[in-house]
């Protein structure tokens, strides 16, 4: 197994945010919240993918669907969200594109509740390695709380309110809106609708933030560094002339002394990387090779007919030539 590295994250990470931050800045097709409001004017040629009928112009009944959704967002704003209640706010598919793709997170860098991880990516990733920032939003109180350092990890760990972001492509477009309209975001804050990519505001986390609410919620390793986190900002509370809360940088050996004994991440060949899927079989290629299994006697032959057969009926259910 080979985990990714952690020892550069912070400065990699600053990179990427600053590259984000310029590109945000430079698009003029963001959908702005006084827009949203009813102020869209018919200069502003906007689209937007909202009832699953491709790409169209943005319509005053989109507007008011838009201002909806984001009220029913903001009217449940709050500090954080737990790591279950992340889980159980994402879709389906995240949840199980995170269990069958991203093996593990690593913390790299811990100081004053807030969390920076490492994660791998997933096979057909164009990089080896996501970064996931976590805030715990209580963690003031974790510190006042009675109990050993290990129990406020725990408590910390399991029940307390937490505002998280993702560099990935995906909780870019998708996500950071919904996180910044729900209370959740750590971060930069982002006030342009996702007209195209989440017009329904759908989802919390992307795969590779599913990954670490799971291990927040499990991982013993991840809550000792949270213990050791909390021991020393109650020692630097106990004594004034330690002033800075300290930055817990972890090493490469101890965050690999984390991961599951099978942890192994699934790698394409490089070339394949952040290409398409392979094209899905046509009906003739479904019927070239029915011809070849159909009439057999044995079992595996019958089988794969039955396969086949299920295949081109649905191919020819999607109209696929």
């Amino acid at each position: 197994m080979k985990a990714p590295r952690i020892g550069n994250a912070q400065s990699a990470l600053n990179r990427i945010r600053q590259i984000e931050l310029d590109s945000r800045r430079q698009a003029r097709t963001i959908l702005q919240p006084g827009e949203v409001a009813g102020g869209l004017s018919p200069a502003r040629m906007l689209t937007t993918t909202l009832g699953g009928a491709g790409v169209r112009a943005i319509t005053p009944a989109d507007l008011a669907q838009f201002k909806k959704a984001v009220a029913a967002l903001g009217d449940k704003a709050q500090r954080g969200l737990t790591a279950k209640e992340a889980l159980g706010l994402s879709r389906a598919i995240d949840i199980e594109r995170a269990k069958s793709e991203i093996r593990f997170s690593m913390p790299a860098r811990l100081q004053a509740g807030k969390v920076h991880l490492v994660t791998d990516s997933g096979p057909r990733s164009k990089v080896t390695r996501h970064h996931v920032n976590i805030e715990f939003a209580a963690y003031s109180a974790a510190l006042a709380r009675p109990g050993t350092p290990a129990d406020s990890a725990k408590w910390l760990c399991k029940e307390s309110a937490l505002r998280f972001e993702c560099d990935c492509q995906h909780f870019r477009y998708f996500l950071r809106f919904v996180a910044t309209a729900g209370g959740w975001v750590a971060g930069r804050s982002e006030h342009g609708m996702p007209k195209l990519t989440n017009p329904t505001l759908d989802g919390a986390c992307c795969k590779h933030l599913a990954r670490v609410m799971t291990d927040v919620q499990s991982s013993i390793g991840f809550r000792q560094h949270i213990a050791k986190m909390i021991a020393a900002d109650r020692a630097r509370i106990d004594h004034p002339g330690r002033a800075k809360p300290q930055a817990f940088i972890v090493r490469q050996s101890d965050a690999e002394a984390m991961l599951p004994k099978n942890s192994r991440r699934i790698v394409v060949p490089a070339a394949s990387r952040g290409a398409s899927l392979p094209k899905p079989a046509s009906v003739a290629d479904i019927r070239k090779a029915m011809a070849v299994y159909t009439g057999r006697a044995d079992p595996n032959s019958a089988a794969i007919a039955r396969a086949l057969q299920a295949l081109l009926s649905i191919q020819q259910g999607s109209g696929r030539a």
